[in-house]
């Protein structure tokens, strides 16, 4: 028996993505009242926090946030039409702590009052979300890669934002004249995009660094980053494309692939410089860590 599913999962390698996706969101909906947080719902999918949150909005087309909100505003929807239970107690078992907070979600959400709802309303399919269409195809290809010695500049912040440490780091690396002594340029998102508000979200940008490089520059965080196998995109074009790749990558190659990424997160590595190359001919590579 266990050889026969091994077999089957050979040829349906996608079945434990999406098996992992639907055991997550059956989490979600009977765990309401608690606090389901990424890396509480990374445990339950058996999967990194650093990518089951890309790989859930990637296969979904929603954040695990706004999943969770959702199935929280349409589950206290559904009991205030089919149960007389007190609009506080509903509000306790969806996860909310304050009512009137609540209800401005509720009336925003679905334009009614939750009294006015349990009069007028009807009851909702909760599961109701639209998966992401569309295969748009990229170069993967499977690389060893030996282990990387960076320096980089912390951002704190939306990532949209994340000019800043790069101009920091530029001017680190002129004013010491170390451009002849680095490798690549790179940032690691140590957040994925929306698993957290904006403000809290960390990365860095970096450069690995070659043994002529000087350490303990000031303005500088030294660290390492482990080889290994990767899957690297290769992706072209202009940085403002780079979100289709990443779905793509978490959505679609991922799962079908049925390899497993490691417990670390992706590179966005900038193989040309944007100085010098027009934005159709921009390369950038994102490197995925496997196990």
């Amino acid at each position: 028996m266990l050889k026969r599913q091994d077999k089957l999962q050979k040829k349906r390698p996608f079945a434990s993505y999406e098996e992992r996706l639907n055991r997550v969101l059956s989490y979600i909906y009977e765990n309401l009242d608690e606090d389901l947080n990424l890396d509480l719902l990374a445990e339950v999918a058996c999967m990194s926090r650093y990518h089951w949150h890309r790989v859930f909005c990637a296969m979904t087309g929603e954040t695990l946030s706004g999943v969770i909100r959702r199935l929280r505003l349409h589950q206290a929807a559904n009991a205030l039409v089919e149960t007389d239970a007190p609009i506080r107690d509903i509000v306790a078992q969806v996860g909310y702590q304050n009512l009137s907070s609540f209800s401005r979600i509720f009336k925003r959400v679905h334009g009614l009052s939750p009294n006015e709802y349990r009069q007028n309303g009807k009851t909702i399919n909760a599961f109701s979300g639209s998966p992401p269409k569309g295969k748009n195809m990229y170069p993967v290809t499977i690389r060893e890669m030996s282990d990387i010695r960076a320096a980089g500049v912390l951002h704190t912040g939306p990532y949209r934002k994340i000019g800043g440490a790069f101009n920091k780091l530029g001017g680190v690396l002129t004013a010491n004249s170390l451009m002849q002594d680095v490798s690549e340029l790179f940032v690691i998102y140590h957040d994925p995009p929306q698993s957290k508000p904006d403000e809290e979200l960390q990365s860095h940008v970096a450069v690995s660094t070659l043994n002529s490089f000087p350490a303990g520059l000031q303005g500088l965080d030294y660290f390492d980053v482990r080889g290994g196998r990767y899957a690297v995109l290769e992706h072209k074009g202009p940085y403002q494309t780079l979100k289709a790749a990443y779905d793509w990558l978490y959505g679609h190659w991922l799962p079908d692939s049925g390899m497993e990424p490691r417990d670390a997160p992706p590179l966005e590595v900038y193989v040309n410089d944007p100085r010098k190359t027009p934005s159709a001919n921009l390369r950038t590579d994102i490197r995925l860590p496997l196990q």
